[in-house]
């Protein structure tokens, strides 16, 4: 049966005060936390210490910690240097589906290379998982598993072309650099964590620029900072659950902040999952306004510890970013990523396409084949196909 569309009308009747009441407590909490901001602007060490005293007592203690700069610095887009490459990597992935004929996952890892003077070149790396690598020690693998490793091969693609490169690299990748895990899949994570370290020190000798660019931020790290300065020393340790800035986005803060093409200061991110990695790694990221004078257009750039130490890595990626915003300035976003994630994209009748070529060659082995699963049936004959990327 369809949505019940007087249902739903009623329900956004019922919900409509209550949001108007958080639209204002929002507003409010705007404007206190963007006081504390300049307040607290050129008081560095203060923040610091707080930092320090809540990680002593709150070991998931997620927040920002400041750099050298006042936290309302703003750096205006530097003036284009050297000639230099971008590589972007996106992935695309098949999960696993136990209800299809032969189960099995892909994950499709595109790049795109733009060198100066050059046609953009295109590069796909396609890797299939079928029988034992569906299999993980703590038992099938999950879709979370396969989106990370998504995420290590799209790194580990762009340390191999970065290393092949002559000119200055920037490289990109949509999303955070940070990597999440689930508790009961900590082996299988170490070991590919370590792959994905391995991938970041490879660019790190080359003095790749690298970033992961997250379009439309919902993060509020700084905002968590400053929550540090709101309670009492006895409460620092319960700051994450009385979130007296509750709902406010460092977004609401920057973008008051960054005129066109500025970008704010460096922070380091500081996490129970940052903290795995080395200190010549270690996780930064600075807020960029990529629009223009008619629209404000936020994003939050990802880098490790080598490109957030060093002035000219920054300048560099900084000034790629605004150029790669351009070709699509009204809906800014880098055009190197968007190009990869139409080169890795996998669609519906590609995924057909290989369960058909995993039936073949099993069939010509006298391999057995199952059948798809009645719920499998039923939709495929009610038009609920849905797409697998």
């Amino acid at each position: 049966m369809p949505v019940s569309f007087q249902q739903i009308r009623s329900q956004i009747k019922e919900k409509g005060p209550a949001a108007v009441h958080r639209q204002k407590m929002l507003e409010e909490r705007i404007e206190e936390a963007f006081a504390l901001l300049k307040l607290y602007q050129n008081d560095l060490d203060s923040l610091h210490s707080l930092v320090d005293r809540a990680a002593a007592v709150d070991a998931d203690l997620r927040c920002a910690v400041p750099g050298a700069q006042p936290l309302t610095l703003t750096i205006p887009t530097p003036a284009a240097g050297l000639p230099l490459v971008i590589l972007a990597a996106d992935g695309s992935q098949i999960n696993p589906d136990r209800h299809n004929q032969v189960e099995f996952g892909v994950i499709n890892t595109g790049a795109v290379r733009f060198a100066p003077g050059e046609s953009p070149q295109e590069i796909v790396e396609s890797k299939l998982l079928l029988g034992d690598d569906l299999q993980l020690a703590s038992g099938p693998m999950t879709e979370e598993f396969v989106a990370l490793l998504r995420d290590l091969y799209e790194r580990t693609l762009l340390a191999k072309l970065a290393e092949k490169e002559t000119l200055p690299v920037v490289t990109l990748t949509d999303g955070q650099l940070e990597l999440f895990r689930r508790p009961e899949q900590s082996r299988e994570f170490d070991s590919r964590f370590d792959e994905y370290l391995e991938s970041l020190r490879r660019l790190c000798q080359v003095q790749a620029v690298t970033a992961g660019y997250v379009d439309r931020p919902k993060g509020d790290l700084v905002v968590r900072l400053l929550e540090l300065t709101m309670v009492s020393a006895a409460d620092l340790q319960k700051v994450h659950q009385l979130r007296p800035l509750r709902w406010v986005l460092d977004a609401f803060l920057f973008e008051r902040i960054l005129g066109p093409g500025q970008r704010s200061t460096v922070f380091r991110i500081l996490s129970s999952s940052s903290s795995k990695f080395p200190q010549d790694l270690a996780l930064h990221f600075f807020y960029i306004n990529v629009g223009d004078e008619r629209r404000t257009h936020l994003a939050r750039v990802e880098i490790p510890a080598w490109v957030a130490q060093h002035d000219l890595l920054l300048d560099r990626l900084h000034a790629a970013l605004i150029a790669q915003a351009r070709p699509l300035s009204s809906r800014p976003y880098p055009y190197a990523i968007h190009r990869a994630h139409e080169v890795a994209v996998v669609r519906l009748e590609e995924k057909d396409q290989i369960n058909d070529m995993i039936a073949q060659e099993y069939h010509a082995l006298g391999l057995p084949l199952g059948d798809r699963s009645n719920k499998q049936i039923a939709k495929d004959n009610s038009g609920k196909r849905t797409r697998h990327s």
